[in-house]
């Protein structure tokens, strides 16, 4: 992936001190970009989104339960799951 595809890496700063006020704002930036927080002025953290965080750092070795698993994911999983389903016929066996 190049690097031209990833989002700003000059994400907005919150304190952590203050996050419990602004969690939904957080939230939000993370899914634009790199988010960072600062605990005593100096940043400690940095928050992604899932999906630009996989796009980073991919890894085929990273297993999901069902539960947790990202939505997006979910979606690519039953869409499969349907596709292989149609190509087999319904899983009916004689």
């Amino acid at each position: 992936m190049k690097p031209t595809d990833f989002p700003s890496i000059q994400g907005k700063r919150f304190d952590i001190e203050t996050l419990q006020y602004n969690a939904v704002s957080l939230i939000k930036q993370a899914n634009s970009g790199p988010t960072f927080l600062r605990h005593g002025g100096r940043i400690s953290y940095v928050v992604l989104a899932e999906e630009l965080f996989d796009r980073l750092w991919p890894d085929s070795r990273r297993a999901w339960s069902v539960e947790e698993m990202p939505y997006r994911l979910e979606q690519l999983l039953l869409e499969a799951l349907s596709s292989s389903l149609a190509e087999h016929g319904g899983g009916e066996e004689g």
